[in-house]
């Protein structure tokens, strides 16, 4: 059964260093998991790398059983098993039972970018069946005017096979665990799934989700929110952007506070209410002076002033907008879009670095 894991990489540097290009194509398809081995710079010295380099991509269709490659690579067979267990699950190599009883392990295709090939279309195909039931879950709609993604972070994500429901779980409950949203060990989930519930919330959300919200909705801690919404994220199934929407009820805030801290002249002067129009800089003044400056009137007489006006004095004032988090498409379909062009860049940079190293090789 395909498990594959796509773990976005800087572009390597080296473009004839086979050290150098094997080390980021094995990062790249997520095969170096724990953290003291990521290093890259040592990353020729791992029994993975080794195993690639001096064997698969070497004598590509030269089958070699487990035995032999385990004292060649000097590793136990436990080792080496979970090495060979990893490539079976991403397709890179094949196996078939030798004359000596043992499994003979080879490059699947003959090449590494003919593997890298089959792998990018198997995986394009379960990638689109697995997004597709977002287009019947996604009913709420955020707008995306005055809202663009203000940052990414690296793409990272699981593309697994359906595979059979374990007790207790539904369709959601496998996305989530099979895109890996839920963590690396998401374990026996409870009534209080805070992936599930943020997930849910965002289906059907018609603003993007601030901090304050989920803390007020939810009662986690602020990192752990961070946390969760950031493996949304680098999935590719949710952005983080500026709540535009917010800005006048922030200037609310902002302006009410300083008033009482400052008063008014600083308003005028340092806190930026002087650089609007001054019709409506009057009006705040007044309506502060009769305490019936709320976020409704705020929003009133904010109506007609540039918005770039507004973001300059809400800066002025020491205040800021609060980021939001929301689906990366008005709909389930164009989320499911917004996932597969980020899953194509990195396909189209691993197929670039397996022909290169094929061609070294051959060279």
């Amino acid at each position: 059964m395909l498990r594959l894991r796509l773990d976005e990489q800087p572009a390597p540097t080296g473009k004839k260093d086979v050290e150098m290009l094997l080390g980021w194509l094995l990062d790249t398809l997520g095969l170096v998991r724990r953290r003291n081995d990521a290093d890259t710079s040592n990353a020729s010295k791992r029994p993975l790398h080794r195993l690639m380099r001096d064997h698969l991509l070497k004598e590509p269709m030269k089958g070699m059983d487990a035995k032999t490659l385990a004292n060649q690579l000097g590793i136990s067979m436990t080792a080496l098993h979970h090495h060979l267990k990893g490539l079976q699950a991403i397709r890179l190599i094949s196996s078939k039972s030798g004359e000596n009883g043992w499994m003979m392990h080879h490059l699947r295709c003959g090449s590494l970018s003919s593997a890298i090939e089959i792998l990018h279309k198997e995986a394009e195909g379960i990638l689109s069946l697995r997004l597709a039931p977002l287009e019947q879950w996604q009913t709420g709609t955020v707008g995306r005017e005055g809202g663009d993604q203000i940052d990414e972070i690296p793409f990272k994500i699981v593309i697994s096979e359906p595979s059979p429901l374990n007790n207790n779980e539904d369709e959601i409950d496998a996305f989530l665990n099979d895109f890996g949203l839920r963590g690396e060990r998401p374990g026996q989930q409870s009534g209080d799934d805070l992936t599930r519930q943020i997930f849910e919330e965002l289906l059907v959300a018609n603003h993007a989700i601030s901090l304050d919200e989920a803390v007020a909705k939810w009662g986690a801690t602020r990192p752990r929110l961070t946390r969760t919404f950031d493996r949304f994220r680098a999935a590719g199934l949710v952005e983080r952007v500026l709540r535009h929407d917010r800005l006048t009820v922030i200037l609310w805030d902002a302006i009410s506070t300083q008033y009482s801290r400052r008063g008014e002249k600083w308003l005028l002067g340092k806190g930026g209410l002087g650089r609007i129009d001054e019709k409506v800089s009057r009006k705040i003044i007044k309506s502060l002076q009769d305490g019936s400056f709320d976020s409704e009137r705020c929003a009133e007489l904010f109506s007609k002033t540039n918005e770039d006006e507004l973001r300059l004095a809400l800066n002025l004032l020491g205040g800021r907008l609060p980021y939001g988090y929301r689906l990366s498409g008005e709909s389930g379909d164009d989320v499911a879009r917004q996932v597969k062009v980020r899953v194509e860049g990195i396909f189209g940079r691993l197929k670039r670095v397996a022909s290169t190293l094929d061609e070294i090789q051959n060279g």
